[in-house]
């Protein structure tokens, strides 16, 4: 009989930048342009390691902050987040930006809790970028305390590196080895689905020290 695992992934960010289509595009291999607000949608799946069976929650949370309450629950029970932003949007950097702050102030084991910042629509960045890479590293990396984060860049539209965010987000809670298989879904084979509605990486700099 197979070990259990659990782990809860929590997805933070600011309205529009795409937290809702990198999901779907992740569990179900689907994209639509139409923007519907979330209040909160948690997608349950379960996976076999070989020896342990994981079951992964993923809370898509609300975009809008007249929801405190919830996005304060939402922190309190992550096992790793994803706070994702838009390459062609400086706001919802910000936004990111507070969405750590309410992290550290709410978890004392803010500093071991796994996260990725996504920077999503990098199919426009050529043309609307307003968020550079080096600039979210150059937080991530210099200004914040050690941190066991990643910063990466993906397009849900185009389904580029969606599939390695999770699998990302794995590695970091030391579920999958650094390195391991891309196949399938981050390399894992799924046992069972179910769901349930409630409502680039690169080469970096001196500085630009991974810790994890």
């Amino acid at each position: 009989m197979s070990d259990l695992e659990r782990i809860r992934l929590v997805i933070l960010g600011g309205a529009g930048v795409g937290k809702s289509s990198i999901v779907k595009r992740f569990l179900f291999k689907t994209y639509t342009d139409k923007y519907r607000a979330t209040v909160e949608d948690l997608y349950n799946r379960e996976y076999d390691l070989g020896g342990v069976t994981l079951k992964v929650d993923i809370l898509d949370t609300s975009g809008d902050m007249q929801f405190p309450a919830m996005r304060r629950l939402s922190i309190a029970t992550a096992h790793a987040f994803m706070l994702v932003y838009a390459t062609t949007s400086g706001p919802s950097f910000q936004c990111v930006k507070q969405c750590f702050e309410e992290i550290r102030e709410q978890r004392a084991d803010f500093q071991d809790i796994p996260i990725v910042i996504a920077g999503n629509k990098s199919d426009l960045a050529k043309t609307h970028r307003e968020v550079k890479l080096e600039e979210v590293t150059d937080w991530v990396y210099c200004e914040l305390p050690r941190l066991r984060a990643k910063v990466m860049e993906c397009s849900a539209k185009e389904d580029s590196n969606v599939t390695d965010l999770f699998k990302t987000l794995l590695s970091l809670s030391r579920f999958l080895p650094v390195g391991s298989s891309n196949e399938g879904t981050s390399g894992l084979k799924r046992r069972s689905s179910a769901y349930v509605s409630a409502s680039s990486s690169r080469t970096l700099s001196p500085c630009h020290v991974k810790h994890f």
